[in-house]
Formats: structure tokens, sequence, C-alpha cells
């Protein structure tokens, strides 16, 4: 597929304008900081002729509302959570001897917008030949800063080459124009309420201030902007506040302006000074050019964490590179707010945050940037109350049951068989904390945050399944929803499974840990949370004897009766019938043999050891020949798999398919937000695929390879304190360990030491 982009390796370049691509546009040039985040809206607003989704989004920030449901049964969900389109300030327009500029209409050459990735700034410029005859030269820069949480800023040089002209700028402050969505999407914000009241509005001298609150979830969102470069006025107007300013310029006289952007939230008074707290902050902003520095201080920090390159594939290098760069600036780095599944990109699935995180997320940062991943971790941490109250909602007596769609904890799902069923979920974070502790040998994390979670997910396990006469005292786990969703409430899935084994070792081995190593912390968990040495016994039990579907002829069922039901041949269902969910009823759906991501597959790729290489071999051929692919999770997950059986053309493709699926808006939904599982998956197809690393019994262990497409290429994982690099090219795999203490390896069957 030719892209419209070129291909760059740190940019992602759009040259001239097309109406059709803005609102898929508006996703590719979103900015963020993991509180802020906001669309790539030309300045100007819109263009006539070309449809435009506006977006400005506090992570964490959300309305709420009753699901209204025909029937409603005991325990189903009770409240939608959506992410808020805040007042939105981002905006320039500027006019030019009573001609508005817009893109649809006016005459301009030369349109170029440019996200930069080592910057971390959206630089957009163009020539305008106005009516009157001015040719101005216009250039604008937007950041939204990682090193100020709370902080946007736009910056404009404009230049007149020819004749003279009056300019006008008006900076508004206003709420947000909030896109209808297709109603017939469930994966979007369709009908859903989010608008906010209006509370408090400053307009004076250079500032501009504005409050909003939500309607039921209790907070309050604060915007203040500070403009600077050329005096102008302020004013109060019937939708919020506006700040202008005139100036006449002539051939070679320019102007420079600055606009600041503080944004602030707070819920149930815990922000007392919230407003005046966003002012202050607003008048002292530094500069744009120092704010430049700041941020590209940021990125390179966490490139250098990355060290990734591709040699002899500049769309693969750019798509991976914008994959990373999104995700970095999507993450919640507060300890309360996560990333969402669009992550700050659009309100694409309403801003939640799902399984995905943990997953697929989870593992990028983990060896990149541990001190985020800790972060997301602790987001878990704060809302286990919320998933406790869950469990005791569904009748587990113990134990807490994580949300499988939320933003502030509570369950969102309206849909409980592919919701609420996905017991999974707790097993992802389980894994993901166990993870988190493999890699960093966090103990104050462990102890103020991870045992704890291990614990009460274990719990929930123990209580859901029991040891069944019928399948010969094993234990099993029954009526669950696994990550594929075009088979639910069914039994013994092998993935649910497999996660909730690895939950009740990790649990029992997490306290063990605490005791030898940090008793006061143990005696203070055990009495905080109840805990009996007896429930790790009964644990480590239900682990040796989890029970797993036969397999069938060499098959493994990633269910009890997968391989029961009515086979679809994939040919047969038109192309435009994708995703099936959108075009058959789920009972339709549910009677057949498909996949929308096989769980299977994810279960090999993540607990490998449980199967012979022959074994996967035979599973991936059928898996294949069964999944739709529908999910964007998995494409990246069979390429990884591909590659460690051979098969390294197959896992190429697959790789590739996943690689540019935004930025070539392969799945034709990029206008509501980015796809940031799929982004993370990528990493993941290149580390653990081709770079075949893998940590087993504390050993880090690669197996990689080079596909004849590249010329070779690196990448650097962290690993207890140390940063390894990895280069791979035709010849082989070099391993350099540029920080930390000496380590050995492992590179295939051979035993490296690296110093």
């Amino acid at each position: 597929m030719a892209s419209k982009f070129p291909y760059e390796a740190w940019q992602i370049t759009e040259n001239g304008f097309s109406p059709r691509d803005l609102r898929e546009n508006e996703s590719v040039f979103a900015l963020g900081n993991g509180f802020i985040g906001l669309r790539g809206n030309l300045e100007e607003g819109t263009a006539s002729g070309a449809e435009t989704i506006q977006g400005s989004f506090l992570n964490g920030v959300f309305d709420s509302e009753p699901i209204v449901y025909g029937e409603k049964a005991y325990g189903y969900a009770k409240n939608h959570e959506t992410i808020c389109n805040v007042m939105d300030a981002k905006g320039l327009a500027l006019t030019a001897d009573g001609e508005r500029l817009d893109l649809g209409v006016s005459d301009v050459r030369e349109h170029r917008r440019v996200l930069d990735m080592r910057k971390g700034a959206l630089c957009r410029s163009f020539f305008w030949r106005t009516k009157s005859g001015a040719l101005l030269e216009v250039r604008f820069a937007r950041l939204v800063s990682l090193a100020h949480m709370e902080l946007a800023a736009l910056s404009l040089e404009l230049t007149c080459l020819e004749g003279a002209c009056a300019l006008r700028l008006e900076s508004a402050l206003a709420p947000a124009v909030i896109a209808e969505g297709d109603p017939n999407d469930p994966r979007n914000a369709a009908g859903k309420d989010r608008s906010l009241t209006r509370g408090r509005v400053l307009a004076e001298g250079s500032l501009l201030a504005m409050e909003q609150k939500t309607k039921n979830s209790g907070f309050a969102i604060c915007c203040a902007l500070e403009h600077r470069g050329i005096p102008g006025s302020a004013r109060a107007t019937e939708n919020g506040a506006l700040w202008e300013a005139q100036q006449s310029l002539r051939a070679g006289e320019s102007l420079h302006f600055e606009k600041s952007i503080c944004y602030a939230a707070a819920r149930h008074g815990e922000g007392p000074a919230l407003w005046e707290d966003t002012i202050d902050a607003c008048r002292r902003v530094p500069a744009f050019d120092t704010l430049l520095e700041e941020q590209q201080a940021a990125l390179d920090a966490f490139w250098d964490g990355v060290g990734l390159e591709i040699r002899g594939d500049d769309a693969l290098l750019q798509g991976l590179r914008f994959n990373l760069f999104h995700l970095f600036q999507s993450a919640g780095r507060d300890g309360r707010r996560n990333i969402a599944a669009k992550g700050l990109t659009g309100e694409g699935y309403e801003g939640h945050t799902f399984w995905d995180t943990e997953a697929y997320i989870l593992p990028v940062f983990l060896h990149t940037d541990p001190a985020l991943a800790r972060k997301l971790l602790e987001y878990r941490y704060a809302i286990l109350p919320n998933a406790r109250a869950r469990a005791r909602e569904l009748g587990h007596e113990k134990g807490a049951l994580y949300a499988w769609r939320t933003i502030d904890g509570e369950e969102c799902s309206a849909y409980f068989p592919a919701g609420t069923a996905q017991y999974h979920i707790n097993g992802d974070i389980a894994h993901a904390v166990s993870e988190y502790y493999e890699v960093t040998q966090d103990l104050d994390f462990l102890a103020s945050c991870g045992a704890e979670i291990l614990v009460e997910t274990a719990r929930l396990y123990c209580d859901l399944g029991f040891f069944s006469a019928a399948k010969g005292g094993r234990f099993v786990l029954n009526c669950v929803t696994g990550p594929d969703e075009y088979n639910v409430m069914v039994n013994n899935n092998v993935y649910t499974n497999c996660v909730a084994e690895e939950n009740f070792r990790r649990a029992g081995e997490a306290m063990a840990i605490l005791r030898e190593k940090r008793p006061e912390d143990y005696a203070r968990l055990c009495r905080d949370i109840a805990f009996d040495p007896c429930e790790a016994e009964a644990w480590l039990e239900a682990a040796e004897k989890m029970y797993y579907p036969a397999p069938q002829d060499g098959i493994y069922p990633q269910d009890d009766d997968f391989l029961s039901r009515k086979p679809w041949p994939l040919d047969t269902i038109p192309p435009e019938k994708h995703p099936l969910l959108m075009h058959y009823h789920g009972l339709t759906i549910y009677r057949h043999m498909v996949c929308k991501q096989a769980d299977l597959i994810l279960a090999m790729t993540q607990y490998g050891e449980r199967w012979t290489l022959e074994e996967k071999r035979r599973n991936f051929a059928f898996y294949d020949s069964v999944t739709t692919h529908d999910s964007s999770l998995s494409m990246a997950v069979f390429s990884i798999l591909a590659i460690e059986i051979g098969e390294v053309q197959t896992g190429y493709d697959y790789f590739m398919s996943s690689a540019r699926l935004d930025l070539d808006d392969m799945h034709r939904n990029t206008k509501d937000g980015l796809h940031m599982a799929n982004m993370a998956g990528t990493w993941t197809g290149l580390v653990r695929g081709f770079g075949g690393m893998r940590v087993k019994d504390g050993l880090l262990r690669f197996a990689p390879v080079c596909p004849p497409q590249w010329e070779g290429y690196s990448f650097c994982v962290g690993y207890r304190g140390r940063t390894i690099r990895v280069t791979v090219d035709r010849d082989g795999a070099r391993y350099s360990l540029l920080h930390g203490e000496p380590i050995t390896i492992q590179s295939f069957d051979e035993v490296v030491r690296l110093a």
C-alpha cells in the first residue's frame, strides 16, 4: 500500500492539504504528555469542505451517566464512563484585510505539517496570498510539554513577503465542539452526553481563563491562556472568552506570537485552589524555545532507552518510531491515570482502559522506561478497592475482580458476555506485576502494591474455580470469556487458565519473598488483608491441578468446546462483512469455529514452554485458518509465533501489516484515535519476535533472526538495572552492555558474559 506520508526516519510529513484526510490526520498529528492530549486540529479550526473531529482531552477526566437497559438484571454494569472533550484552547484564527484564513477557500500554497518525533513538536508552514494581494509566510509550532504535565504551548511566526496587510489574531477559549460519532458503532462514544457545564470565566489583559464541570462525576476543570509577543485585549463572550490583537505588516516585517495553555482538574474538592493555581501557573510559563529544549531532552532520554534502528526499510522504521512516540506521550505518569485504548488521540472506546495495557503496552515500558511502567501498575493498585467491590457484587466472597473496561475502576461494559466475563484481566494484571518484579527486582513496589494485587487476584480465581470430579479432580474455570470476543462464556479457556495458574504461583512466591526479605511489610500485609499462609498452599494445589482441554489430532482447542463448533471458512465471508461483530448477530458468531484473535496463539507466545515446537507449528497453521484478525491486537501475536516456529516470511507479513496500521489507516477508523495496543505489539514483534527475547529463570535469552528484506536492526532492552543493545544483521548478532553491572545472557544455546 502506498502511503500518503513520505518515508522519513524521524518525521511524519503532510505535504499539501487534503480535506478527505483531515480527520485521520488529526489523530496522526495528535500530541500529549500522559495528562493532556490535543488532537492535530488546524489552528484556525477547520476548512470549508472538510470534516473535523475536534479534541482536547485530560487523561482520567470523565463524566458518567447511567446505562439504560431494556431488560436489566442483578450485577449488570451500572454506569458509562466517557472521557471528556474539555474546553478548546489550541486555536488561533487569522484574518488579513478582512479575509479569514480557510484552507478550503483561501489561496494557500506549499502547505506542510510535520510531526517531529525527536523534538516532540508539531510544526506547520505555508504561504498565503491574500485577496488584497499580500503574500504571507505563516509558521506555527505546537507542543504538549513532557516536562510540565499541566502545560501546552503554541507559537506563530508570520512574515509579510509582499505587499501590506492589516492582520487580526483571535485566540478563543470555548467549550469543545463534540463530534456526534456513528450510533451504529459500539466502539465510539456516540449517544453519550459528554457536554460540560460552564463555571467561571476570566478575560483580563493578556489572560483568559475558564472553568467547566462535569454533570455527574464531580470533576472541576480549569484552563488558562497567556498571550505574549504582541499587545491585545481580552473579553468575555457568549461562549467563553476571546483574546484579540491587530497589527499591520509591510513587506519584510514579521511578528512573533506565543500562547501558553495550562490545564488542571480535580474531583470532589481535591483541589480547593484549582482556579487560582491554574492562572498563576499560566503566568509563569517559560518561553516556547525553552519548552522546546526541555521537550527534546525528555525525548532524547526515551529514544536512547529504545535504541531502535531498522536498516534497509525506511517505511518500517518510520512506522515503529511513530508507534513508540505515541505510546510514550499517551501513558499516564502519576499512578492515577493509565493509558486508554486510543491513548489521548481520540474518543474511540470512550477513553477506556482495557487489559491491553498490561498484556501489550506495559512490556514496552518495562524494558525501556521501568519508572513509567511502575506508574501504570500503581494505577491498578489505586483502583483495587473498586475491583474488590465488583467481586462481591458478582458473588465472590474473597478477592478482587478488575473491570474489563473502565476509567475510574468501575465496570463500564454493558455487554457482560464479552465484558465482565473476561476474567483473564485479573491474570493479565498479575502477569504484568510479576514481570515488573522479575525485570526490576523492585522490592518497594512488591511490598507497597504488587503483592497485594497478586493475592487479591489469586483469591478471586480460587473462588471462581473448583476441583471438578467430571474432569478427574482437576481445577476448572467455567463460564468465562478469553480475549477472543467471538467465543464467549466458555469453559476452560486455555489462555485464562494459563494466566490463572501463573497468578496462583506468583502470589505465593511474592508473599514468600516478603516474608524473607521484608518481614515487617509481610506482617503488615498479612494483617491488612487477613492473609493466611494456608491460602498459598491452596493456590499451589490449584495451579498444579489446573485443567487444560486435551488435543484432538494434535490440535489444542482454545476452550472445551471450540473444536465442536460449526466451521465457517474465512474465504466465504465477504471483505465488507468485517469486522464480524458489526455485521452478524453475536449468536451467529458464537456458534461457529471462528476467532477474532486466537487465544491459544497468545497463550503459546506468553507461556511457550508448555508446548513443543512441532505442536506450535501445527496449531499455528490451524488457528491461522480460522482467525479473522478483526482485532488490531491479533497480527503482532501471530507474527511472534510464526517467527519462533521458523515461518519467518509469514511472521514478516503479519508484522508489516501491524507496523503501519494507523499511519496508513488500514482499519479505516484512525479518525477515532490510534490503536495503542497494536502500536505496542509492533515493538514486541521486533524484540520478542525477530529478536527472540525471553526471560527464564532469571536469565535473559535471545534467538534473533534477520528477515531477508532488512539489512539489519538493533534495539535496547533494560533488565535489572542494565541496558543491553542488541544488533542483528545477516551475519549474526552482537550484544553490548551500555549501562550497569556485568551480566550473563544467552544467545541461542551459547551463554555470554557482558561487561
